[in-house]
């Protein structure tokens, strides 16, 4: 290890770096002609929620300038920054799902976007909130949303909180504290009281999402920070996004009960798409089912590659059981990254499916498996083909 790669290093086990600040210096290391190349990252793996995963990368013999963007960048805003205002973002939850695949490539970092306080509506909808909740970062293509909201307690010292389905025994350190002891066990060792945080997009259906996956991460004890991700349909360049920032104890047995905050915002998409439209290349029948493709798009962005399948079905016994992967594509990979929307009925008889991939390039044609998702039973497989 060279000295520099010593006093990178040394700085980061100081200093929490951002990962914009870390990412451009291995992509400077990458592209300078002298190098020796870098390691991949490392650490440990994903947990039940969350978890942000720690590693070090170590560049070849002319690292100059490279450390130069990270020495510069610390330099400028203050090692106090990142301690003071230190929330965990859109990248580090990404990396924390331990699936590398799914990180998005590096240039669409610049669609992610702080959301400051001025920009937020609140509305404490129930009296007796408990917590102050605040959207941090944002960030949206055609297809999908991020949000990382975070709850703070607004009297400090008094709670523990933990995710809306964490129990009793569950383990900390499931969310990030790094303690062997229970949720039970630790709010008792520091005396402090069990409240369940949760968040979410609220205005779902006038947005296009059918579902949304939530991610929490530990902050301290009574602060958690909360990702919503989610695709949509709803492809306006600017949307009015409404959060719903929620807070319960173990006595709150009814929904009046808990304690709910509003956050209203707006979010841009500033990314550009481009669609291409896929047709069956012989028979457009779904083998396994009645059920007919009419059409697919691949749609490209910088987040990622969304496949889109719109078909038709008019059996009245269709279960919807139907699914779609790539042909070749492993069990456990059917979805290949984040989301999929599953089918979504448009109107009587036709429906819609979504994939959204890693970002990739398919060629002249697609092969598609239609499956059964819950037994796994493969159907047949069908072709696409671009059209011209």
């Amino acid at each position: 290890m060279s000295r520099f790669d010593d006093m990178i290093q040394g700085l980061r086990e100081e200093v929490e770096i951002p990962d914009s600040v870390w990412r451009g210096y291995t992509r400077t290391l990458a592209e300078l002609p002298e190098r020796g190349g870098y390691k991949n990252r490392s650490g440990r793996g994903k947990n039940k929620y969350s978890s942000r995963k720690s590693g070090r990368i170590s560049g070849g013999m002319s690292v100059l300038k490279a450390a130069a963007l990270v020495l510069a960048a610390v330099t400028l805003l203050g090692t106090g920054a990142y301690a003071a205002g230190k929330h965990f973002g859109i990248l580090d939850f990404l990396r924390g799902n331990g699936n590398e695949s799914a990180m998005p490539p590096v240039e669409a970092e610049e669609l992610i976007v702080p959301v400051a306080e001025e920009e937020q509506e609140k509305t404490e909808i129930t009296e007796g909130m408990a917590a102050d909740y605040t959207v941090k970062e944002a960030m949206c293509d055609s297809e999908s949303i991020y949000v990382v909201l975070e709850a703070k307690a607004k009297e400090r010292g008094r709670y523990l909180f933990v995710p809306e389905d964490a129990i009793a025994e569950d383990p900390v350190r499931d969310f990030g504290i790094d303690s062997d002891m229970s949720v039970s066990e630790y709010a008792a060792d520091k005396n402090l009281e069990i409240m369940h945080v949760n968040a979410g997009i609220q205005n779902m259906d006038e947005l296009g999402i059918a579902v949304s996956t939530i991610y929490f991460q530990w902050v301290e004890d009574d602060v958690m920070d909360i990702m919503v991700e989610c695709g949509k349909t709803m492809k306006e360049q600017t949307l009015d996004v409404v959060c719903t920032g929620i807070l319960r104890d173990e006595s709150m047995t009814s929904m009046e009960d808990i304690l709910r905050t509003e956050i209203r915002f707006s979010l841009t998409d500033i990314s550009a798409s481009e669609a291409v439209v896929y047709a069956p290349a012989g028979t457009a029948q779904i083998p396994g089912s009645s059920g007919i493709i009419e059409k697919a798009e691949v749609v490209q962005t910088k987040l990622g590659t969304y496949l889109e399948i719109l078909y038709k079905d008019d059996s009245e016994d269709w279960n919807g059981g139907l699914s779609f992967r790539l042909a070749g594509d492993a069990p456990e990979k059917e979805h290949r990254i984040r989301m999929a929307s599953g089918t979504e009925l448009l109107s009587e008889g036709e429906y819609f499916w979504k994939l959204s991939l890693e970002k990739m390039e398919f060629g002249d044609s697609i092969l598609l498996e239609a499956y059964d998702v819950e037994t796994k039973e493969v159907y047949g497989t069908i072709e696409l083909v671009k059209e011209q």
